[in-house]
């Protein structure tokens, strides 16, 4: 037979309380007022311990709770699934799931008409216990049909949704329709440590260095252990996404403890010549009088970053 939950929930709350700093210090009170009688030595023993664990729970009383962040996980991801939906409306039994009762009938759609190429979640705001209007911003085509019956895919550009999102007892189900919104305010980049247009001031041998290592780490041309530290972990990318790769611009930072910031804009270019820019931040230091790669980091160093 199982346990009724609120009385097994009644009795650990119980539990947790005979168990709790202050109950466990009233019965080691009774416990060591006992042995005063001992004599005039283990009263003062006694004394001294009684005011160490008086000072302990107090100071357990008075920490702060640590207050953890509401995890919004499942609700984003319900979001981004109904906004995906919703651009065709429900078209199978897969798609019924991720729609309220009647939702389908209430609104027009027109078939095939949009889809949604790509859809993430940008944060969740709880307006209610278990309930959470989720912004979503999704990647959109429009597909017009010709007299010929044929059909032309334009890319529509990225747009942004507001959806509501509720737990109920049979799992996630949304409030209604998106709603479509404005695009989120522009936001100014924070300032880096190192400016990536800046060129290397540092010592000769860094720029060869970072040309070195890059036609290793991305055109697979080369011993990619010989330019990094013997601690540094690091596998080329597979299968080597380019067939030529170039330094196109770099900046250093100060160094600091022996290792120097540096920021590097690379151009890869691949068989079909096809060129990508990307942009990578590591850290660089000498050893035996040869510059080395010491760490690739995973996003460029902030201003106010510690570089210890």
């Amino acid at each position: 037979m199982n346990a009724d939950p609120d009385t097994a929930a009644s009795t650990a709350d119980r539990a947790r309380g005979w168990m709790s700093p202050a109950v466990t210090v009233r019965i080691l009170h009774v416990v060591l007022w006992l042995l005063v009688v001992s004599g005039p030595a283990a009263a003062l023993f006694v004394v001294g311990k009684l005011a160490v664990l008086d000072a302990r729970v107090a100071a357990v009383a008075n920490r702060p709770e640590t207050e953890t962040g509401v995890d919004t996980s499942g609700a984003e991801g319900f979001a981004e699934l109904f906004v995906a939906s919703s651009q065709t409306g429900p078209s199978d039994s897969s798609d019924g799931a991720v729609w309220p009762v009647g939702a389908e009938s209430s609104a027009t759609f027109q078939p095939g008409a949009w889809s949604a190429t790509s859809t993430v979640s940008l944060g969740a705001q709880e307006v209610g216990p278990g309930y959470y209007a989720v912004t979503v911003a999704a990647a959109l085509a429009a597909h017009v049909t010709g007299p010929d019956g044929t059909v032309t895919s334009t890319p529509a550009g990225t747009r942004f949704f507001s959806v509501g999102v509720v737990e109920t007892d049979h799992g996630w189900t949304v409030t209604g329709l998106p709603s479509l919104i404005a695009a989120p305010p522009d936001v100014e980049a924070p300032e880096l440590l190192v400016d990536p247009l800046d060129d290397l001031n540092v010592e000769p041998g860094v720029d060869e260095l970072l040309a070195q290592f890059f036609t290793a780490y991305l055109a697979g041309d080369g011993d990619l252990t010989r330019y990094v530290a013997p601690a540094l972990e690091i596998a080329a990318v597979e299968p080597p996404p380019f067939a030529e790769v170039e330094v196109m611009a770099a900046g250093s930072g100060e160094p600091s403890d022996g290792v120097t910031p540096v920021f590097v804009r690379v151009r890869g270019t691949d068989t079909d010549d096809l060129a990508q820019l990307l942009e990578y931040s590591l850290m660089v230091s000498q050893r035996d009088g040869r510059w080395e790669v010491s760490d690739l980091l995973p996003a460029p160093l902030l201003a106010t970053t510690d570089t210890n």
